[in-house]
């Protein structure tokens, strides 16, 4: 007798068609156009699970730059004072230092330099990051309201207009009125 695979063939092709769900068109129904998406999203996962831990890296240096030249050094030379000090740190958690406690953060920093200074290397004492210790935003200044003039409004005013006259001028109006309600108030 002859041997069939169709329920194989068909779970086969359901488990792919599961696995498509989601993707737009032909990709989430056609069992060969899934087959294909679902292989080069694992191929896009397999890639980026690899350029998580890049990008995870670039920011913990980032954030350890900035902390370090608050505190008089630079990147390079900070994690060279470390170094010497014989500290065993990993970025992950100088980065989360530098953000959650700023004073432990400036305690490395100071032993850093004073490793770095026993080592023979200059440290320059003030950089211009470390000139200003505390920042100013200056937001510009909110716009003026519009005065609203002494002349009636018309047909051409908008309904916020018309109600911002009625109340300059205490005249009681309902929420809910329409404009041709409020103008036979005025």
């Amino acid at each position: 007798m002859r041997v069939k695979g169709g329920t194989v063939t068909r779970a086969r092709r359901k488990k792919m068609i599961k696995l498509a769900k989601g993707y737009r068109g032909q990709r989430s129904i056609n069992y060969r156009v899934a087959k294909e998406r679902v292989w080069k999203g694992w191929t896009y996962a397999f890639r980026d699970r690899k350029q998580t831990k890049r990008n995870f890296r670039k920011l913990w240096i980032a954030r350890i730059n900035a902390a370090a030249r608050i505190n008089g050094l630079s990147y390079s030379n900070f994690m060279h004072g470390l170094s010497l000090m014989g500290t065993t740190v990993n970025r992950k958690m100088l980065a989360d230092l530098a953000i959650t406690d700023p004073e432990a953060f400036a305690a490395l920093a100071e032993s850093a330099k004073k490793a770095l200074s026993e080592a023979g290397k200059h440290v320059a004492t003030k950089t211009p990051a470390t000139s200003e210790k505390t920042v100013t935003i200056n937001a510009a200044a909110p716009k003026a309201a519009k005065k609203s003039s002494d002349a009636k409004p018309s047909e051409k005013n908008t309904v916020a207009e018309i109600k911002e006259y009625l109340t300059a001028n205490g005249i009681d109006f309902p929420a809910s009125a329409k404009k041709a309600e409020l103008l036979a108030l005025v």
